[in-house]
């Protein structure tokens, strides 16, 4: 299930908790000193678990109040924007001079419960998207996410990326709102996009002037600095550029000794510098890290067949086909190994097993070609 579809889950079953009651043509909704009369029947809604809650504090309930429409409306607003009521509710508010969108945030201030502020937050949305509403609804969603998040809720994510979607689009309507830069950083921060949490940050730092969160973003980015060298660093590896990233990741290896992913991009920097021995060891303390780390396992093995150790190298890719059995590239590694050590039959049997996996893999049909030659010598 993606974003869009859990949501749409979530909120049609914010919308099955509510009824109607019918208020006749002709009839009263008064408001301090404003009235507000229905022209036709009029169907308004009720959520019952408001409804409930108030029966369970109060004892009894003398019948539904204005403040039980209200939350109801909000509820259809945030639910069901294009309900065929809509207007009618609208003129009702202006009539009774009722401050609808001031009175939702209002509540969304007041500690109403996480999911009921997403559903309030969206009825903000609905009614007027602009950056104030947009940012106030995607707070509401950060909330509610980062409440699932500490209860290991993996539906967290949600709520998380669409707070996301719309911080970011506070910015499409005013890219100097200072608020959503600040907001944002940290989601970038959390997702471990480093570099991208620097840049919004540094923006931050640019509009802000409100001091304590100027102070408080310019200490986030003074302790993001070796995550943002080891982002760019590994970076620069993906690119082939091994001698730059090697500046960047180097010198975090004093404080960072433990980072299996930091030791990794650096023997993967000396491998493709052709200097295997000194990446054999990175990829060997990486594994004294994470005795089961699968990539490590497979480069280590493939810096030892470069260097002739195809004993080794054979049983690294044992232990990883161990754990990854249907891996064709392993097999395929392996077999390389057992032809350099003229092990020709445990060659033909991995590149068969291979094959069988994947029978167009290009680097399976070379080794069997390659196989067929010894065979034909």
């Amino acid at each position: 299930m993606d974003r869009a579809e859990y949501l749409e889950e979530f909120f049609t079953k914010k919308r099955k908790d509510i009824s109607f009651i019918s208020l006749r043509k002709g009839a009263s909704v008064n408001f301090k000193d404003k009235t507000y009369v229905t022209k036709e029947e009029l169907p308004v809604p009720v959520r019952l678990e408001r409804l409930l809650e108030d029966i369970r504090k109060q004892g009894q309930i003398d019948g539904i109040t204005l403040n039980n429409i209200i939350d109801g409306i909000i509820y259809l607003f945030g639910t069901d924007k294009d309900f065929e009521y809509i207007k009618d509710y609208k003129d009702m508010f202006e009539k009774l001079s009722f401050g609808f969108m001031p009175y939702i945030i209002y509540c969304i201030n007041n500690d109403i419960k996480a999911e009921d502020g997403v559903v309030y937050g969206k009825a903000l949305v609905n009614s007027e998207e602009n950056e104030k509403t947009c940012f106030i609804y995607a707070s509401c969603l950060e909330k509610m996410g980062m409440e699932l998040h500490e209860k290991g809720k993996d539906t967290s994510r949600y709520f998380l990326e669409e707070a996301n979607y719309y911080f970011e689009k506070c910015l499409d309507y005013n890219d100097r709102f200072s608020l959503a830069y600040y907001k944002l950083g940290y989601y970038y921060k959390r997702k471990q996009q480093y570099i991208k949490a620097e840049l919004t940050w540094q923006k931050h730092q640019e509009l802000d002037d409100d001091d304590l969160r100027v102070e408080e973003i310019r200490n986030e980015l003074i302790q993001l600095k070796p995550y943002i060298d080891f982002e760019k660093g590994y970076n620069l590896v993906l690119k082939e550029k091994p001698d730059e990233a090697l500046d960047l990741l180097l010198p975090l290896v004093k404080d960072y000794s433990g980072w299996w992913n930091l030791l990794f991009f650096i023997g993967l920097a000396y491998r493709s510098k052709g200097e295997y021995d000194i990446a054999e060891k990175y990829f060997e303390n990486v594994l004294k890290i994470d005795p089961v780390q699968k990539e490590s396992l497979n480069e280590l093995g493939l810096c030892k067949i470069v260097m002739g150790k195809y004993v080794e190298a054979a049983e690294l890719f044992t232990k990883l086909l161990s754990l990854d059995p249907g891996n064709c590239e392993v097999f395929c590694n392996r077999a390389v190994a057992y032809l350099y050590n003229n092990q020709m039959d445990k060659a033909r049997e991995d590149i068969q097993t291979a094959l069988k996996i994947n029978p167009n893999d290009p680097v399976a049909l070379s080794i069997k070609e390659e196989l067929e030659k010894n065979i034909e010598t």
